[in-house]
């Protein structure tokens, strides 16, 4: 009898890897069929604008998009990652979770409310101080606030769509809107209306239509106000330990425009822009984090398969990365080719480019899974210990040229990534030592 029981022993994990192994097949197939389609639908409606705004008017896009990354992470501070913590530690029971999200939207409009007096006052200054007309300035800034009001709503809806495991209409939210958004550019070139305010309210609209689509049909009853004040005062005590730093990191995505346009002119934010968009090629799969990777770690319980599911995550991460930036070296002119004549002489800023966003796909991946276990205890340190190698690569990197600027990026980057992993080492050998309790 020993024979047929020690067989199907030895059958059982096999059998339970093809099923592991089948499943991931259909879960990453979803994925980048969907969502890569939908990047690459984004990626294409900026590429178009590179190829056929003028170089001034790319410029002043340029600075808008850097504002709307800016203002976007401004307005979140990490709040939209707190549901993953609050989901995780409700264990997804409707009841408990439903104010959380209430809560998250309350705050980053509030946010949104106070930080659009900022923007409406520093953006203008800084974009006459390049020359820009006064009332091509206003549009864009119209563009800018349309922009970020729709992103809080539409993030939040479609991070409640992937917790709910409803990912398909997640996706075709995220799709449609992106198409919407290459249609109207393409249509403001058909049109000859190349002006930069008109790409900001076309990627505005898109933004329109996923708030619209990812509403879900099975959302839970609206939070009372006696559910909804508690829960805020938890986001907010989830939020403190890492508010400084968050501050700090939401400057990080628009930096290299801003160092380029204090540092530089006009040439040298669209080159650093035109550049950003080929960046975004790596885009595609940094989603796979807050789409795929932490929503489906969220209902983890178990520390050890945790653990072992980061690191099985994170190795293909570092994979995806390497495979780019080898692709960039090897084939930098076929890759820039699609940028157009006026950046085809942009190899080795190139390279630079991919790097700093392959580094920031780790980085990045690292930084979801410490906010998402609330292993925020030492972010505030990490930030000082950026901000001194930021201060140190500024003073010995020359930042007049583009390549100086992409150098402090990838240089940035790779200090971020390091002291983001340094967190999440400790987290998983000793997580009291970083763990802030919300």
């Amino acid at each position: 009898m020993q024979g047929p029981v020690l067989s199907a022993a030895a059958s059982a994990p096999a059998s339970q890897l093809r099923d592991r192994l089948r499943r991931w097949t259909g879960i990453l197939s979803a994925y980048f069929t969907t969502q890569a389609l939908t990047q690459l639908l984004g990626i294409a409606a900026g590429l178009v604008l590179i190829n056929r705004l003028p170089v001034e008017q790319f410029a002043l896009y340029s600075l808008a998009t850097s504002v709307v990354t800016f203002f976007g992470f401004a307005t979140d501070l990490g709040s939209s990652g707190s549901l993953l913590y609050f989901y995780r530690r409700t264990r997804g029971d409707a009841a408990a979770f439903r104010a959380y999200p209430a809560a998250v939207l309350s705050l980053r409009r509030g946010l949104f409310l106070v930080g659009a007096l900022g923007v409406a006052a520093a953006f203008p200054a800084a974009a006459t101080a390049e020359g820009f007309a006064p009332r091509e300035v206003t549009l864009v800034l119209a563009g800018i606030l349309l922009c970020v009001w729709f992103q809080i709503s539409s993030t939040l809806r479609l991070l409640a769509l992937r917790l709910e495991d409803r990912y398909l209409r997640s996706y075709r939210a995220d799709l449609l809107g992106a198409a919407l958004r290459l249609l109207l550019t393409l249509g403001m070139v058909a049109a000859a209306l190349l002006f930069a305010w008109l790409g900001m309210l076309a990627s505005a609209a898109g933004a329109a239509l996923v708030t619209l689509l990812a509403a879900s049909p099975t959302a839970p009853a609206a939070a009372t106000a006696g559910e909804l004040l508690p829960a805020r005062r938890q986001v907010v005590r989830y939020l403190l330990p890492t508010l400084p730093s968050a501050l700090y990191f939401s400057l990080q995505g628009p930096l290299v425009v801003w160092l380029a346009a204090t540092f530089g002119g006009v040439r040298n934010i669209a080159e650093v822009g035109a550049l950003g968009r080929l960046g975004l090629v790596v885009g595609i799969f940094a989603s796979l984090t807050g789409i795929v990777f932490l929503p489906r770690l969220a209902r983890l319980h178990d520390d050890r398969l945790y653990r072992r599911r980061y690191l099985q995550f994170g190795s293909l991460m570092l994979a995806i990365g390497a495979a780019l930036l080898a692709a960039a070296a090897l084939f930098p002119q076929a890759i820039l080719w699609v940028l157009g004549p006026a950046y085809s002489g942009l190899r080795r800023e190139l390279v630079l480019v991919v790097a700093a966003a392959a580094v920031s796909l780790v980085g990045g991946y690292a930084v979801g899974v410490n906010l998402a276990r609330s292993w925020t205890r030492w972010q505030t340190p990490a930030m000082m210990a950026l901000v001194l190698a930021q201060a140190t690569i500024v003073w010995l990197t020359p930042m007049g040229t583009t390549a100086g600027v992409l150098t402090f990026n990838l240089a940035s980057a790779t200090v971020g990534c390091a002291l983001q992993l340094a967190i999440a080492a400790v987290g998983f050998a000793r997580p009291a030592l970083v763990h802030w309790q919300a």
